[in-house]
């Protein structure tokens, strides 16, 4: 019974060590794992707190290119004095740039009426708000009839009628738009796109509205955009 017990004895014992050990081992195991986790968090938290302090992109309704764009030392034809505008905002301002022509039935109306609307929910910042419209249609869209058709959508604006189809083209492919005028059976047809272009005074394109964007978001968006070119200053 002795050897019974002393085995049994020496049985309880490693058994006992055998807990301890997977005792041990759980404790660690848990403690990697509570550090894991914890890192795991806080690589969350620091993410979390970059997006939310940095991103204005983020609180933006429209649309940026990850494919930057920039229309500075781009040159069109104003208008109203005959010569070469560069597509950039003035300082503290923000140029809204738009491709259209007068004939357009639906796309080029509808949009101006947005932004002229979108306009009035800014108050005094609306002045801030330039609007510069660059026809595809040079051949119709005359210096007398483009300022003629803008004035009635907005006071403020640059009625852009290209010299060339090589002025209209270097235009179009610093916002990579694309537009076509074709004669079919003695009618002229247009395609164009509806994308209202956003450019700060460094002729970056930071905002895009897509045709159907609504009045009230592109306020929003030129909003934002006023407000951190004013903690930039």
């Amino acid at each position: 019974m002795g050897i019974c017990l002393s085995h049994t004895s020496q049985a309880v014992s490693h058994t006992q060590r055998n807990f301890r050990r997977r005792i041990w081992v759980c404790v660690g195991e848990m403690k990697t794992r509570n550090k894991s986790l914890l890192a795991v968090l806080a690589t969350l938290c620091v993410s979390a707190l970059a997006s939310c302090g940095s991103s204005t992109a983020s609180e933006l309704r429209g649309y940026r290119s990850p494919t930057p764009k920039n229309s500075a030392e781009v040159f069109v034809t104003d208008a109203a004095t005959g010569r070469l505008m560069e597509l950039r905002a003035d300082d503290g301002e923000l140029l809204i740039v738009y491709f259209g022509y007068t004939h357009c039935p639906d796309i080029c109306p509808t949009t101006l009426v947005t932004v002229k609307n979108a306009k009035k929910h800014l108050g005094d910042n609306a002045a801030k708000i330039d609007l510069a419209m660059i026809t595809v249609d040079p051949d119709r869209d005359t210096s007398d009839v483009l300022p003629r058709y803008l004035s009635s959508f907005t006071d403020k604006f640059h009625a852009l009628v290209p010299s060339s189809q090589t002025e209209l083209r270097t235009a179009e492919q610093a916002f990579d738009a694309t537009s076509s005028v074709t004669v079919v059976d003695g009618k002229v047809e247009v395609v164009h796109g509806g994308t209202c272009y956003v450019i700060d005074s460094s002729g970056d394109v930071i905002d895009e509205f897509p045709f159907g964007m609504d009045a009230e978001s592109m306020a929003h968006d030129l909003t934002v955009l006023l407000k951190e070119r004013e903690t930039q200053q």
